[in-house]
């Protein structure tokens, strides 16, 4: 587990923690690993019996990222296509995504496209993470490293590769994908405070009357 996440609240001063509510959604495939990835970020465990999720799975890990208290409620949707019509409605008020393929199934990477476009549809431009899970299964990986590097960057998204199953870089992807929702807001905020601050016409004094109509 890195740093950051591991940092407790106590001892700071609390004026100068940032509190924020992040709502992160999981898609791809069904068996890709979804279920797994956020058990093994929110509780830290691993189960081998894989159980279907019906509809959408729901779980909350509260982490301090630097000087900002973030509460993640992530949403793990089913790939499978009953849920179609039942994925959408889960996609309103995302602020980030993880969409996660096996790297021992083929089929889940050629449908990332089909994933990115849904999300693009529903969720327009948030920050959005791939992510090849069981690389624990080495004798049985068909997609290498670099076929999904190429596709990240082909589609302008951060690339990890994860095993739920022992852990390896999930904390990290969950921290990337944190930062990556903080900078946007932070960028967006930014630009807010930069249009309402403008240079001042000849004859304003900062402050405007309506005239009133005679």
């Amino acid at each position: 587990m890195t740093q950051s996440l591991t940092n407790s609240i106590l001892g700071r001063d609390v004026r100068k923690v940032s509190q924020f509510i992040f709502k992160i959604i999981a898609v791809g495939d069904g068996t890709v690993g979804k279920t797994s990835t956020v058990r093994r970020f929110v509780h830290e465990q691993f189960d081998s019996k894989y159980v279907k999720t019906i509809g959408v799975a729901h779980a909350v890990k509260r982490v301090l990222i630097d000087d900002n208290a973030v509460t993640m409620t992530l949403w793990d949707t089913g790939g499978q296509e009953l849920f179609n019509c039942v994925r959408p409605q889960y996609y309103r008020g995302a602020n980030g995504v993880l969409i996660i393929f096996d790297v021992t199934n083929k089929e889940s990477f050629d449908h990332l496209e089909k994933w990115l476009n849904e999300l693009e549809g529903y969720c327009g431009n948030i920050p959005k993470i791939i992510l090849g899970n069981k690389i624990d299964l080495i004798d049985e990986r068909v997609i290498p490293l670099e076929a999904g590097e190429q596709f990240a960057l082909m589609n302008s998204v951060s690339y990890f590769e994860t095993s739920a199953k022992t852990g390896e870089n999930v904390f990290d992807v969950m921290e990337e994908l944190a930062k990556l929702i903080l900078s946007k807001r932070k960028k967006s905020r930014a630009s807010k405070e930069t249009k309402m601050i403008r240079p001042l016409k000849k004859g304003e004094f900062g402050l405007r009357i309506n005239k009133r109509k005679k």
